[in-house]
């Protein structure tokens, strides 16, 4: 029956590419393939379908990096149930949050580092283009091809990112836009695909004239074009007698038929209504990219005969329109082709990258994994379904919401994961097959936001001085002698600071608290302000070019107000009274990568300093102990004052029963069962107060695996 119910599904499938440009592919239709990839499968368990709830949880996770709120989750039950789906998907792709989670998928894949040259403006100008709804294709080729300042240019942050250097800049773009592992190959011939080394070089040979500028008077860095290409063939290493200009070529092969596909022809058709609407900039002209010669599309096959055309031959004609020796101040005009042929409909390594690395964020695990190491060779465990998510995403014209809306809205994404009952093959084989979900924890910058919305401290829940706390610090003091000789301690003075300094602290610098340091703060960006021409912005830049030691010794000085002058010195112990009142900005908005020791780093956030630096899912003990012991989960717990939940617990409108479905439903997104509910009872009575109780409940929960992980 399970083989019968598949044909079917390959028939449905099979239907799509016969139907008129006008209609669009349905989202059942990645059902059907995920079906036809599994139709020979034995032994597999599909998963039961989420229930509504579950699903809210799992996509407003996936789609705006956080769990729904309380607000939130009342509104969704208010709709209409065969409608409620659809409905929140539409909304959380429209959410004001939605850049920010998505930035983040960005920045891992582009390595973006607010510390590099660069790559705190990058970071905002990746934000701003998820949120305008940039294409992709078009994104990419102003990352590959753009010159310019690093403050008014920010797209040139990725050449920056690897400071200008073509060998590295070669393997970057291979892996991160194409997904393919060509580093190898700058060394020797790959010895695990079909690269060569000359192959690699002759790629490099895109960014052989780039340079990078650093101005002595105002210490600005931009890139420009010089004479000479620096890429020389045949490698140093080798000790040649002589060394050479290597011509420019693209070594991946394109697509060939007679004529264009559907998907190619739905994307002629969207880019042309969007001319047509007179928009300023609708990427790249369709026209110029479907019907250019074959010497600027470059290779297509790689066999000479009858069915395919000279390489070679191509391969001159294609380099004949580089201009090796450009301008200096000319934008790069081979870098620009290179971006052009990455980018084209026809390189199906660029579409199927993109459709790769969304998968494996939005289902726990890629069609082939490493997710940037795609070869000839590679297993694929669905190639229908990811050839039909590749050509759909060239379809849409690249557009990022209307891909993962089409994943968000499949039967698979909505599945649950099998429980312990099955065997251990059963579950992997499963959910390697796409037939039950993956279970997967929340990245942590979702698990930090998470924590923020499940414990209300999006804002203060606490009125002003309702958390005085007497803090004592360490302090080194000055002790001078007085006009009688006398031994007399120099009270140390207050540093001084910027009228943005105390803002700059509060963010981004650990406050020293009874010898514990809040290891949740960070820097907050105002991605807005640093794409404008503004005092902010500089103050900013300024910040993100000091070294994190830098930082350290300035945030050291001013906790201590250290003098500076030689003499004799003791250390004092100074109080102080401080209102610990806090409230967390969305850790999306921090500057990204985070310290070693944050939060976000501690939960798997990349450091980004390398190609192929994933997020790291495993756990640890320092997760479980901050968790328990850190500052986040502990003011989550505790009820504010403020918080409605506040007079569920106490007073004429104290209901215990209300309470405990609130705090499932902001933590779990679920209901209570009834046992559940008699155990909440027995924590909250068995407390001192009620209040206390439920930090004890709110506590256990945040750190319970049904919070961390997704349904």
């Amino acid at each position: 029956m399970q083989n019968q119910a598949g044909w079917g599904s390959v028939l449905i499938f099979a239907l799509c590419f016969t139907l008129p440009i006008e209609l669009v592919c349905s989202k059942t239709q990645v059902d059907d393939a995920i079906a036809l990839g599994n139709a020979d499968k034995k032994g597999l368990v599909h998963g039961e379908p989420m229930d509504d709830l579950a699903f809210l949880r799992k996509v407003s996770v996936d789609l705006i990096g956080r769990i729904p709120s309380d607000k939130e989750i009342r509104r969704y039950l208010k709709w209409n149930a065969s409608e409620r789906r659809d409905r929140v998907v539409e909304q959380l792709l429209l959410h004001e949050r939605f850049a920010d989670r998505w930035t983040a998928f960005f920045a891992d894949m582009l390595r973006i580092r607010s510390g590099a040259t660069g790559g705190t403006a990058l970071l905002a100008y990746v934000h701003k283009s998820v949120d305008e709804g940039k294409p992709f294709d078009e994104l990419a080729r102003e990352l590959i091809a753009v010159n310019g300042r690093a403050n008014t240019t920010p797209a040139v942050g990725f050449i920056l990112n690897d400071n200008v250097d073509p060998m590295a800049l070669t393997a970057a773009t291979a892996q991160v836009f194409l997904g393919v592992r060509l580093q190898c190959a700058q060394c020797h011939d790959h010895p695990f695909d079909d690269w060569s080394q000359r192959q690699f070089y002759e790629m490099a040979t895109f960014f052989g004239k780039t340079r990078r500028v650093e101005s002595r008077l105002t210490r600005a860095v931009y890139t420009t074009e010089g004479k000479e290409n620096k890429v020389l063939w045949p490698p140093a290493r080798k000790k040649p007698s002589e060394r050479a200009n290597i011509d420019a070529r693209f070594p991946f092969l394109m697509e060939t038929f007679s004529k264009p596909p559907l998907h190619l022809a739905r994307l002629k058709a969207k880019r042309a209504k969007i001319s047509s609407k007179g928009k300023e900039d609708p990427g790249v002209e369709i026209e110029n990219l479907l019907e250019e010669t074959q010497a600027n599309v470059n290779v297509a096959a790689r066999k000479v005969g009858p069915a395919g055309f000279d390489p070679e031959s191509d391969l001159k004609r294609q380099n004949a329109s580089l201009d090796l020796l450009g301008d200096l101040y000319k934008s790069s005009e081979m870098r620009s082709e290179l971006a052009k042929l990455i980018t084209h409909p026809r390189n199906r390594y660029f579409a199927q990258n993109f459709v790769n690395r969304l998968w494996a964020e939005l289902m726990g695990r890629g069609f082939y994994e490493p997710i940037d190491d795609y070869s000839e060779y590679q297993t694929i465990s669905h190639p229908q379904t990811l050839d039909f998510l590749r050509k759909e995403f060239v379809a849409v014209g690249y557009d990022l919401r209307e891909t993962l809306r089409l994943i968000v809205k499949s039967d698979a994404y909505a599945r649950k994961s099998l429980d312990a009952s099955h065997s251990n093959k059963t579950r992997i084989d499963s959910e390697t097959a796409f037939a039950s979900g993956t279970s997967r924890r929340m990245i942590g910058e979702a698990l930090f936001d998470s924590i923020v919305t499940a414990g209300h401290l999006e804002d203060y829940k606490w009125p002003a001085q309702a958390n005085l706390k007497t803090v004592r610090t360490r302090q080194r003091v000055y002790i001078e002698k007085d006009e009688n000789g006398k031994e007399v301690e120099v009270s140390p003075k207050p540093a001084t600071a910027s009228p943005a300094s105390p803002s700059m602290e509060n963010n981004m610098m650990p406050r020293k608290q009874g010898g514990a340091y809040d290891l949740e703060k960070s820097i907050a960006l105002d991605f807005k302000a640093l794409l404008s021409n503004n005092q902010v912005k500089a103050e900013l830049e300024e910040m993100r070019m000091r070294s994190d030691q830098e930082i350290e010794a300035v945030r050291m000085a001013r906790m201590a107000q250290q003098p500076t002058r030689r003499g004799k010195y003791k250390y004092v112990y100074v109080e102080e009274e401080v209102d610990d009142n806090p409230k967390y900005s969305s850790s999306y908005r921090m500057a990204s990568p985070a310290a070693p020791d944050h939060f976000l780093r501690i939960f798997g956030q990349p450091g980004r300093d390398r190609l192929g630096d994933f997020r790291n899912s495993s756990a640890s003990m320092r997760q479980a102990l901050m968790m328990l012991n850190g500052k986040l989960t502990h003011e989550a717990s505790r009820v504010g004052l403020l918080e409605p939940l506040r007079k569920l617990l106490e007073g004429r409108t104290k209901d215990l029963d209300a309470a405990i479905r609130q705090t499932y439903l902001e933590i779990f997104t679920r209901e209570p069962l009834a046992d559940e509910v008699q155990d909440a009872l027995s924590i909250l009575s068995s407390a001192k107060t009620p209040l206390e109780g439920m930090a004890d409940l709110r506590w256990a929960m945040l750190n319970s695996h049904e919070f961390k992980f997704l349904p």
